[in-house]
């Protein structure tokens, strides 16, 4: 298996150089700064590509994580109630044995 993941990764890498070579051509990119005055600047369009691609896995990432934290929290919650309710298992036990065993006696 690890043998398949270094064929994929050097692929991917393969084809990511390929793709960075053929889109060097500058493009302009216009954005608002803090002042609202609209800026205008030149950057490769692989710069481009790859920043927008990095913002969506950060996006995703942050998500996938607040995510996670929320099913921790539930499983947090639910091991509690678990936990409460076996004690209260055992509490009933160890109640109704004693009188289990005087009704067997008579």
């Amino acid at each position: 298996m690890p043998a398949l993941k270094i064929v994929i990764f050097v692929l991917l890498a393969l084809v990511i150089s390929i793709f960075a070579v053929k889109n060097l051509d500058l493009v302009e990119v216009s954005f608002y700064d803090f002042g609202l005055n609209s800026v205008h600047i030149k950057v490769p369009l692989l710069i481009v590509i790859l920043a927008s691609l990095g913002l969506g896995f950060l996006l995703a990432w942050v998500e996938g994580f607040f995510a996670r934290m929320r099913l921790q929290a539930i499983i947090r919650r639910k091991q509690k109630t678990i936990e409460s309710l076996n004690g209260e298992i055992e509490t009933m036990k160890t109640k109704a044995l004693p009188e289990l065993t005087e009704k067997n006696d008579s």
